[in-house]
């Protein structure tokens, strides 16, 4: 599955769109501003599409992701405008927030200006391969790939749906990101791993990119809903020790809490939601590398989401009872014989 941004086209850019397919624009620049995609600059055509191409390598900053919307010189009847070809440019030099942000926006900007309108995609995390040599060595590529399969082509939508983080101009993707742990946080795990604590929260330094510390100690399970953040996304890990059928049983449990603006909470930034999401994997491993099993995983969206019994029925599901099949009684002359004296 594919992450989406929830980041909408603002409607300068659609109306740009629009006004570019019956204008003298070969190609509009859009960047993401303010939970928006917006148009950052302008590119009136001057030869034809292929040697325009050779302008695009200046729009492009070395360390700033970006969208480059390009008309080529192609009519489509059906839509009566011209053709269009989607390039993403991902550096990697880009922050990691960023890249799955433009990544994660990708497909609701497509489908927010008519996906239908784009004939080609561009990915690249080198902006010589938006030249006029570089987008032709694209076409040559996709000339002589052998057509996909069903489950190939499967891969390669989940990928182009992830997050482009780039490596060696090797375009490569991943659906998770693993930030660096800082000491603190690492210490705080490994007290809880070693039995010191049963409850740990951790949290995300969006500035630096960081796994941090947030709180520990020693809590019950009817205390648990007070150590969820309201404003602000955590993880938080709880060994939960209670009895099962007569045995005593330490239950590992894996939350991520992302308040959403329900019963109280208030919603977390979209950026933010996303950023967490992506990082819940690598935050799980801390726990999970060191030979211990997470029993259950919950996402919720506010404290209220959170029961004894509600935990209690996730790992421990009632049984269900089997039901008796109804006996028929034996037919007259059937079954075996009876010995009649």
């Amino acid at each position: 599955m594919s992450h989406q941004s929830g980041i909408t086209a603002s409607d300068e850019l659609v109306q740009a769109f629009g006004n570019a397919n019956g204008g003298s624009t070969r190609f509009i620049k859009v960047s993401i501003q303010d939970e928006h995609v917006v148009v950052s600059k302008l590119v009136d055509a001057q030869g034809s599409f292929e040697d325009d191409l050779e302008l695009i390598p200046s729009l492009l900053e070395k360390d700033k992701p970006c969208f480059i919307l390009a008309k080529t010189d192609d009519k489509s009847i059906e839509l009566r405008g011209n053709n269009w070809v989607f390039m993403f440019y991902v550096p990697d030099p880009a922050k990691v927030r960023e890249k799955m942000t433009y990544a994660a926006t990708r497909a609701t900007l497509k489908k927010d200006l008519g996906s239908a309108h784009f004939v080609d995609e561009v990915h690249s995390t080198v902006a010589a391969d938006f030249s006029k040599k570089g987008y032709k060595e694209h076409k040559v590529h996709q000339e002589s790939s052998a057509p996909l399969t069903w489950d190939e082509q499967q891969r390669n939508d989940e990928r182009e749906g992830g997050l482009f983080v780039g490596g060696g101009g090797s375009g490569m993707y991943v659906h998770g990101v693993a930030f660096p742990v800082e000491d603190r946080a690492l210490q705080a795990v490994q007290d809880f791993v070693g039995g010191k604590n049963n409850f740990v929260e951790l949290a995300i330094n969006i500035a630096d990119e960081k796994i941090v510390y947030g709180s520990s100690g020693n809590t019950s399970i009817d205390q648990l809903q007070s150590k969820i953040n309201l404003t602000e996304p955590r993880f938080l890990f709880f060994r939960y020790t209670h009895d099962h059928e007569g045995d005593t049983v330490n239950s590992i449990i894996f939350i991520f809490a992302c308040p959403d603006g329900s019963n109280g909470t208030t919603s977390a930034p979209v950026r933010q939601r996303m950023l967490y999401s992506s990082s819940k994997a690598n935050v799980e491993s801390l726990v999970t590398k060191n030979n211990i099993k997470v029993d259950l995983k919950l996402e919720i969206n506010s404290p209220s989401e959170l029961s004894q019994s509600s935990i209690d029925n996730e790992i421990h599901p009632p049984k269900v009872e089997e039901k008796k099949a109804f006996s028929r009684p034996t037919r007259p002359g059937a079954g075996s014989r009876k010995l009649i004296k």
